[in-house]
């Protein structure tokens, strides 16, 4: 099941400058938070353990535990993995929310893919879409949702979705 929303799913879509990500596409001051955090510079990565909380504008991510590796110090971020009760939530220019729930997730800055597995469960106002695996082409707008990524015949996507009833009739 193919499920477009847009700009809400650039969770982990981060770029970096210096020693800063992205984590909102209005871009601003990024606040970081953790129980540790430990910069391993011959790596090019950042590790952040225990409450990880990322904000940014109207964004914020929290996570148990994330590890962010860049191209060169301070450069570019490469990839961004998140485990462990991944939490996402986002404000658009309208005022609608998106929550993004998982156990995983990672980023990866090549193909500007963005992948979430275990428990996914993405809320858009009241659309709710469930499934096991959620892989994002982030700048192309599509993502994929999943039940069984390794091919298995049980579970399914499932997905409530309220039509807008605003719209005028075509």
């Amino acid at each position: 099941m193919n499920i477009r929303i847009g700009a809400a799913l650039t969770v982990l879509a981060l770029t970096a400058g210096g020693a800063t990500a992205q984590v909102s596409g209005q871009g601003g001051p990024v606040q970081i938070g953790a129980d540790s955090q430990r910069i391993e510079q011959q790596a090019n990565a950042m590790y952040l353990d225990g409450r990880v909380e990322i904000l940014q504008d109207k964004a914020r991510l929290r996570t148990d535990h994330a590890t962010i590796t860049y191209a060169e110090p301070g450069g570019d971020i490469n990839r961004i993995e998140a485990t462990g009760n991944i939490f996402y939530v986002t404000v658009d220019a309208q005022g609608q929310q998106t929550i993004m729930k998982g156990d995983n997730a990672v980023y990866t800055k090549a193909d500007d893919t963005m992948v979430v597995t275990g428990n996914v469960i993405l809320q858009q106002g009241q659309n709710v879409s469930t499934g096991n695996r959620l892989v994002s082409q982030v700048s192309k707008g599509i993502t994929t949702f999943t039940a069984n990524p390794g091919g298995q015949t049980k579970g399914r996507v499932r997905s409530v979705l309220y039509p807008n009833n605003n719209r005028p009739a075509q």
